[in-house]
């Protein structure tokens, strides 16, 4: 009786946890695109809802060098209609051949939830 409970309960927070990835209200993708000396680094963000819904998102941009660590940091505000897709935000950073670029986006709800997130690397000699 008791391994039936216990099978049943775990089948129960399986499919809580299914669920609530299924219900994401967005997704977001960073895309890092080297144009000759330059790497352009965008944030992306999509609805996955049948509402318009208000997020918040962070965007940090790290450069690694022997010489030591720089960064920036951008962020705002942004609203998405139902299948919308928006640019976040856009930037271009001159690249050495010698430094490691790494992106992060972060999207948030009105609370402060992180609901969606990505990075992406660019090392030396990428292309």
């Amino acid at each position: 009786m008791y391994t039936a409970l216990f099978f049943l309960a775990g089948w129960a927070a399986l499919l809580g946890v299914s669920q609530a990835a299924s219900d994401l209200p967005c997704r977001a993708w960073l895309e890092a695109t080297p144009h000759g000396n330059m790497l352009e680094m965008t944030g992306k963000c999509a609805s996955l809802t049948k509402k318009a819904a208000s997020f918040r998102y962070e965007i940090t941009l790290e450069r690694q060098a022997a010489g030591g660590r720089s960064s920036s940091q951008q962020g705002g505000e942004f609203e998405l209609a139902p299948g919308q897709s928006v640019v976040l935000s856009s930037t271009r950073v001159n690249i050495d051949g010698q430094s490691t670029y790494i992106g992060h986006l972060r999207v948030f709800d009105t609370h402060n939830v992180l609901l969606a997130q990505d990075s992406v690397r660019h090392e030396p000699g990428s292309k």
